[in-house]
């Protein structure tokens, strides 16, 4: 691994974003990803305090122009190493469509986006969740593969005989996301690249916290994970999911590609083994 190779973090102000800006640092050159120029601007200082070679964009991941000037960035930066892809939004944080139209159609730009970049040795990292491992009938999940065609949200709305909201948008999103790095394994490995997803479980971030606060079924959850931290509100850290990061990004995880790790403390393991968690 070169120094001056790019990783494009997205979602770099938020909590695991940060957390994966922070623990590859000394890897490479950071560009940094997020909304918010402000708070962008506020964690590449703090970054370059401890050492690390930083620049920002501000993007809108559902506006295709602005994805397209992260790729044209990080490649007039150097060789493009890695996509550590951290934006989205929780169902308790926007509509059903908005939460499709970031956290699927963003991450299908994205990938697209930087595919042209790839180099053996190349990956990227989308950030799926335990909800995709949730139900989902197998004509809407077939929907998720075609999700930037012009009539996908009322597609998925007349697949699934009602209209979408933040929690089954957010269950469809993260499913497509695993089915997206399955898919692009082919083309990345073409170009001697690899996709993974990793699928977080309870992770103490703010928009964890969030759900934390709104979602009823969220306190069963914690007692369902068999790693306990119980000096937090939720047993995961957003360094548990930089941790993972670092090491799929690494020459060591060459041969990952085209799945889904879990990082969530045994959650959906153990819960296919006990009563009372669907």
């Amino acid at each position: 691994m070169s120094s001056d190779e790019v990783f494009v973090i997205t979602g770099a102000a938020g909590g695991m974003g940060l957390a994966c800006a922070r623990m590859l640092a000394s890897q490479g050159q950071l560009l940094l990803i997020d909304v918010g120029d402000e708070q962008l601007r506020a964690v590449s200082t703090t970054l370059r305090v401890d050492g690390a070679r930083v620049d920002i964009q501000t993007c809108d991941v559902t506006r295709a122009e602005d994805v397209a000037a992260v790729a044209e960035k990080a490649q007039s930066m150097g060789p493009f190493r890695a996509l550590v892809h951290t934006a989205g939004v929780s169902p308790e944080m926007a509509s059903g469509r908005r939460v499709l139209d970031v956290d699927l159609r963003g991450s299908v730009r994205m990938t697209d986006a930087v595919l042209p970049l790839a180099q053996p040795g190349s990956s990227a990292v989308l950030i799926g969740s335990i909800a995709g491992y949730s139900d989902v009938d197998p004509e809407v999940e077939l929907l998720l593969d075609e999700p930037l065609v012009e009539t996908f949200f009322d597609d998925v709305e007349a697949a699934l005989g009602r209209p979408l909201d933040g929690q089954n948008a957010y269950v469809l999103a993260k499913r497509g996301v695993v089915r997206l790095v399955e898919r692009l394994s082919k083309p990345w490995g073409e170009r001697g690249a690899r996709t993974v997803a990793i699928a977080p479980g309870l992770i103490d971030t703010p928009m964890g916290r969030l759900e934390l606060d709104r979602q009823p079924i969220m306190p069963t959850m914690i007692e369902f994970t068999p790693i306990k931290r119980p000096q937090q509100p939720l047993p995961g850290r957003p360094e548990d999911i930089a941790a993972a990061a670092r090491f799929l990004v690494s020459d060591e995880a060459g041969f990952i590609s085209g799945c889904e790790i879990r990082v969530d403390g045994g959650l959906v393991g153990a819960g296919k083994h006990m009563v009372g968690l669907g």
